[in-house]
């Protein structure tokens, strides 16, 4: 194996991309491309000539869904778009119509570092930094830092966050997600999904359920057809990892993630060309879950000042 790195020119957005690129034989193994200037998004990672990742729309009518999306502070909805914490109340202003959704890095540009390559792999860091100038800081005024580390390394895709609470005098409240949008090959019948979680998140009630009431049950592998969901789940475990099995390529994703990322959100909306399988280390509507005392469902991570947090999740093809 050797690795490098290229710039290229993303054509749908106009934008710069750092491109991580493993090579065997003189031919190209593995590669993910990721654009800084919208919100650090790993919009393609393909192994072995097959692209894993949904792209951009073209013509370019959605700046969210496709590749990996990240989702910090707070992954999710906000309920009433405003929450409470430390006796502080934080109003949000809506991102999605007339409610607030999944953070405020999504399309935000990024700072880049890099790359680094070595003999067995290739990386490259983007940050976004909340300072006391930003126009955010009104409606979160907690400084922080997000560094996101992205890196190729013996055809897998690792993502590995280190969250900073940069304030000197606030505790940080915070949720951290990415929400891949997986291409589909093959027909929907020969799909299938595997969440090996513990509970479902009943959200109308905000508690935790069995998951045999889900409307799908996923702890053993299941057929995606006629699949239509939204749904969260929780205890995941990094000794139990979401699987994603192409049967008419012979491919299985299993997606890895530590012990940060209790939560688990699969997404496929009716006729979607995709499914998502989302690492979260929270529930939607983490703040106020939290206030509710229903903290196993919440799972809200909170920092001290000049404390910091690092979690990973990592994403790989083998053939079945």
């Amino acid at each position: 194996m050797a690795y490098r790195f290229e710039k290229r020119v993303c054509a749908e957005f106009a934008a710069e991309e750092w491109v991580l690129i493993e090579t065997e034989g003189g031919r190209t193994a593995a590669e993910a491309a990721i654009i800084p200037a919208r919100g650090a998004n790993i919009r393609r990672y393909a192994v072995d000539g097959t692209d894993y990742l949904y792209p951009a729309p073209d013509p370019l009518a959605d700046f969210r869904h496709f590749g990996i999306p990240v989702l910090y502070p707070f992954p999710g909805m906000v309920r009433n778009c405003q929450f409470e914490f430390d006796g502080r109340t934080f109003r949000l202003k809506p991102n999605r119509g007339d409610f607030y959704r999944h953070g405020y890095v999504i399309e935000a540009p990024f700072r880049s570092a890099g790359p680094f390559v070595s003999a067995d792999s290739v990386s490259a860091r983007f940050s976004y930094e909340l300072t006391a100038d930003d126009p955010l800081y009104s409606e979160f005024p907690i400084l922080n830092r997000l560094e996101l580390t992205v890196s190729l390394s013996k055809r897998r895709l690792r993502a590995a966050a280190k969250i900073s609470n940069l304030d000197p005098a606030a505790r940080l409240p915070f949720g951290f997600g990415l929400h891949p949008y997986f291409k589909l090959h093959g027909p929907r019948e020969r799909i299938q999904v595997h969440v090996p979680m513990k509970r479902w998140v009943d959200r109308t009630r905000g508690d935790l359920a069995d998951p045999a009431d889900a409307p799908f049950d996923l702890r053993v592998p299941r057929s995606i057809a006629g699949m239509v969901i939204d749904e969260v789940y929780q205890g995941m475990t990094p000794d139990a990892p979401m699987t994603l099995t192409y049967e008419a390529i012979g491919k299985r994703l299993t997606v890895r993630a530590d012990a940060a990322f209790t939560h688990s959100v699969i997404y496929s909306p009716e006729n979607a060309p995709y499914i998502c399988l989302e690492n979260w280390t929270c529930s939607h509507d983490v703040h106020n879950l939290y206030a509710d005392g229903k903290q196993d469902t919440a799972h809200l991570l909170i920092l001290a000042p000049g404390e910091s947090i690092c979690a990973a999740v990592e994403y790989g093809i083998d053939s079945i």
